[in-house]
This record gives structure tokens, C-alpha cells and sequence, in this order.
């Protein structure tokens, strides 16, 4: 405990905030956090999204995302693309549909794809699949959300904190991570939404059979999701570019999960013929990860 109040401290005393600019509108909330520093990965930009009647005096939910910066605002990606979370959560909030919640967007870096792999799988990829001197950092980037992000949040925010409240969701290697997460940190994250999950952690630029890597995968969830029932998982995709290389991995993951002893209420996939890799798609369909996680019980 004092090495987790020194961080949180530390971080506390140089996370600098400033308010969201007017170019783009947002419905809610937007704080966005500047040069977060950490000891453990690099510094990067956080970004706290509070519903419009936010409350300190009520307690939230909340869901931290990867690739903060493709979340709220198109003028910051490559492709001019944005999840809409603000929009999306909003609605599903205004009609009941869920739970409030705050979202913390934690930006991606130029490491997104060592940062996204899971450390604990790397050791069974054959290989050639990944690439030349490859280091994943899962577990870096992991013990930095749950050692320095998530305490700093619930020191700044009316959050509820355990883990049926905590949530982490992300797509592509983001949804990777996600689920890697679920099976490091059962104590820390309730539940999982995984979007066009990297499945098949396939190196495109690899001539190696790459069956192996995603073997190995679905054998490390196999091992390590939580045996109870308390948590939730929620995976997805599409047919469409990236999304082909998954159906699968996927299918195969599917099959696993049947086998475990899992509620079967607390597993939903879904798939979504004529969708693609793109943030505008997951936009389309993140209603339904958000009420699977967040629906009122």
C-alpha cells in the first residue's frame, strides 16, 4: 500500500488538465490530461469523460478504453474516424439502459502494438511470426492502468471502484489486451469488451504459419479466464479487410467457452457480416458491448 500511495501521489503532483476546445462538440464532459507521467511505461495523454450531470456525490462506474485518442474526437486519427463514446454512452445513460459511468480514454503511443501484446503469450508464439526483436509489454502497460491510472482516477472521480464497476474495453490488439486483462487482473476488472479482437495475432508481414500464435492464445484463455461467474466477456467482428483474419481464432475461442464453466449469460459474441475494421463500425455496434456490461440488474 505505500508503494501504490507514493505512485498515486507522484502522478497526482505532474498530470496536468485542460479543458477540451470548442472546435469539436462533445456531449458530456471531456477533461483531457496531458503528459500523464509514469515510472513504469511512457507518459501519454489520458482523457476522463464524465456524463453532462455528473454528480460527485454519486458514485460511477467505470470503463477505461484503449486508443484514447480515437474515441471522441475525428480530427485526431488517421483515418478521421471516432468511436463517438461520448454520443453512444450518453444515449444509452439518458434512456436507463445502463448504469452511469465514466469512461478514461488512455492514448495509444508509438509502442501501441508491444503495449496491446500480451507479455505471458509471447514465450509460445513460434518463431518469425512476430517481428524481429519483438518485446512485448502487456504486463508494463497493464500494471500502469491498474497501479497508477486507476488509482489517480478514483482519487479524482466518484467512482465505485470494485470490480464489478471496472471495466476495460478496446478493439482490435486493444480488444487483445482487454481480454488479457480480464485474465491478469480478475480482482481489479468485472468484465471485458473486446471488438474485433486480434484473435489470430497474425504479423501480416510474416511468412511463417501463424496458426501456432493464435493457438496459443486461445489455450491462455483457456487456462487463465476467471473460473467464477462474476465476470463478463464480451468479443465481436466483422468479415470485412482485417477482420477476414479472425473468423477462425474466433470460432475456435468460441468453442473453448463453451467448454468452461461459465454462466453462458456472461459470454456474448457477436458477429457482423458486411462490418469492417474501422472505428466508424465499431461506433455502429458499441451500444451493445457497453449494455452488456453496463445493463441495469
Amino acid at each position: 500500500m505505500k508503494k501504490l500511495s507514493f505512485l498515486m501521489i507522484s502522478v497526482l503532483a505532474v498530470a496536468s488538465a485542460c479543458n477540451r476546445g470548442t472546435e469539436q462538440s462533445v456531449v458530456g464532459n471531456l477533461t483531457i490530461y496531458e503528459d500523464f507521467q509514469s515510472q513504469i511505461v511512457e507518459n501519454r495523454t489520458i482523457r476522463v469523460w464524465t456524463p453532462e450531470d455528473y454528480d460527485p456525490s454519486v458514485k460511477y462506474d467505470v470503463i477505461y478504453m484503449h486508443d484514447g485518442q480515437n474515441l471522441f474526437d475525428a480530427s485526431l486519427t488517421w483515418n478521421h474516424q471516432e468511436w463517438g463514446v461520448d454520443e453512444v454512452i450518453s444515449g444509452l445513460i439518458k434512456n436507463g439502459e445502463i448504469r452511469p459511468c465514466i469512461v478514461v480514454g488512455i492514448d495509444n503511443t508509438s509502442l501501441r502494438y508491444e503495449e496491446y501484446y500480451p507479455s505471458e503469450i509471447c514465450d509460445d508464439v513460434p518463431e518469425g511470426v512476430l517481428p524481429e526483436d519483438f518485446k512485448p509489454l502487456g504486463d508494463e502497460y497493464l500494471r500502469f492502468v491498474v497501479e497508477e491510472v486507476k488509482p489517480w482516477v478514483d482519487s479524482l472521480y466518484s467512482t465505485i471502484g470494485d470490480p464489478a464497476h471496472t471495466f476495460v474495453m478496446g478493439s482490435s490488439c486493444g480488444g487483445l489486451i482487454s481480454s488479457y486483462a480480464l485474465c491478469r487482473y480478475p480482482d481489479v476488472f468485472g468484465g471485458a469488451g473486446c471488438l474485433s479482437t486480434h484473435s489470430s495475432l497474425e504479423n501480416p508481414y510474416s511468412k511463417v504459419d501463424q496458426k501456432p500464435a493464435a493457438e496459443a492464445y486461445l489455450e491462455y484463455l483457456k487456462v487463465n479466464l476467471p473460473a467464477d461467474s462474476d465476470h463478463l466477456l464480451y468479443m465481436d467482428c466483422g468479415d470485412c479487410w482485417i477482420d477476414t483474419a479472425y473468423k477462425e481464432s474466433q470460432a475456435a475461442i468460441n468453442d473453448m467457452i463453451a467448454t468452461l464453466d461459465w454462466n453462458p449469460d456472461n459470454y456474448m459474441y457477436r458477429f457482423f457480416p458486411g462490418q469492417s475494421h474501422s472505428e466508424n463500425d465499431w461506433r455502429s455496434r458499441l451500444d451493445i458491448p457497453v449494455r452488456f456490461l453496463l445493463g441495469q440488474k
